[in-house]
């Protein structure tokens, strides 16, 4: 609970900021609001996006179609940790649009992932990495699968949102993880059977290079004319989106907040509906609306039980390692390499820096999913084959 508060109190102030801005934008059409919905702010974050940082999302679409942005993620990450990604076309798949990739380093095979990567009728709707095979050393090589729900290319270009591009490289850091980290001598250790603090690390980390122009310019470029993305788009698209992470964060917390509660108080005399109502008017300015059970939907409960913090703590480790290729280049294999090695690959008792909690929570950017502000789908269970 310590923890939780004190990313709570550190977002505090950009968190009343953040509403107030808010509040000021529904008075425009409303000269009478005297509060924020929650179901209005989304359309107002838009629209201050919009209005006040000159950011309309759907700009940046044409240039991230999704057979580039795939091939850009892979090639990428194979010239970050010194791999390549070879088709495979002889193994039975689950669906005709499943693509499967074999990982080779030099000339030895590394591990498998299948990437099932657009939606259709009956499919999970999230998206996360599942475990397919944990590796064992010397027994077994791990597979993984990528399960997520991108535009299909078809007669209408695959176009996708930047949060989408973002999602793509979070999942897809898990999944290296889950390949690099499948060497292990024990199969509970193997892959992304590791730390709940640590877990999601590797894949909020990944993200980084979805918002580097540098790194966005080997591969998004404009589905009709091949022009690069825009440098001055991609500050734009940046500075925008540092709005709304004081009331981002301390959702976060609310929920985190929630997850710990529901299991840690005595269940002979909980009333979940009232402490839904209890956190929610602690953590966040949005006002609980009677009738409502958010608690019924939230899907970590099951999976991260009382661990829904995770994700924070493991983007206080992810912050720290990205520091190390803030330095040297995020396009440089060298710290690739190190990086690694140390955490994703067989260690004994990695040696992290944490940084300052308030920094981070100024940062913001937290949660499953490639940094969307939206609550998603649970990630795992201890031993359980998904990681979101």
């Amino acid at each position: 609970g310590t923890f939780i508060r004190k990313i709570a109190d550190a977002s505090e102030e950009r968190m009343k900021r953040d509403y107030a801005v808010l509040l000021e934008r529904k008075r425009k059409d409303d000269p009478a609001a005297d509060q924020v919905n929650p179901w209005d702010s989304g359309y107002l974050d838009d629209r201050v996006k919009a209005e006040q940082y000159a950011f309309d999302s759907q700009t940046v679409r044409p240039y991230f179609e999704y057979t580039r942005v795939k091939q850009g993620v892979l090639d990428l990450t194979a010239r970050l940790f010194g791999v390549t990604y070879r088709p495979v076309k002889d193994v039975p798949v689950w669906h005709p649009d499943v693509e499967v990739y074999d990982v080779h380093e030099g000339t030895t095979l590394k591990g498998r992932f299948f990437l099932d990567m657009h939606p259709r009728a009956d499919k999970y709707k999230h998206a996360a990495q599942f475990t397919l095979t944990s590796g064992k050393s010397g027994r077994r090589l791990p597979e993984g699968a990528l399960i997520c729900n991108f535009p299909k290319p078809g007669t209408e270009p695959a176009l996708m949102q930047h949060g989408d591009v973002e999602t793509f490289f979070h999942e897809f850091g898990h999944l290296l993880h889950h390949i690099f980290g499948g060497h292990t001598k024990w199969a509970g250790l193997s892959g992304v059977r590791t730390e709940w603090d640590f877990v999601e690390a590797p894949s909020q980390m990944l993200e980084e290079w979805a918002r580097d122009v540098t790194c966005l310019q080997t591969f998004a470029k404009h589905y009709q004319t091949g022009e690069a993305l825009p440098a001055e788009l991609v500050e734009r698209m940046l500075a925008a989106d540092e709005f709304g992470k004081g009331l981002f964060v301390r959702q976060q917390m609310f929920y985190a907040a929630l997850s710990l509660e529901l299991y840690r108080r005595d269940p002979k005399d909980l009333d979940a509906t009232a402490l839904v109502r209890e956190l929610q008017g602690q953590y966040i300015p949005f006002p609980y609306l009677e009738g409502t059970y958010f608690h019924l939907t939230f899907g970590h409960l099951d999976g991260y039980s009382s661990n829904y913090y995770t994700y924070m703590w493991s983007l206080v480790i992810a912050k720290d390692l990205f520091t190390v290729f803030q330095t040297k280049g995020l396009l440089n294999p060298e710290p690739a390499q190190a990086y690694r090695r140390p955490p994703r690959e067989p260690l004994p008792r990695p040696r992290l820096r944490l940084p300052r909690v308030r920094g981070l929570a100024q940062q913001g950017r937290v949660g499953p999913g490639a940094g969307r502000k939206t609550h998603a789908g649970p990630r795992r269970t201890l031993g359980s084959p998904a990681c979101a």
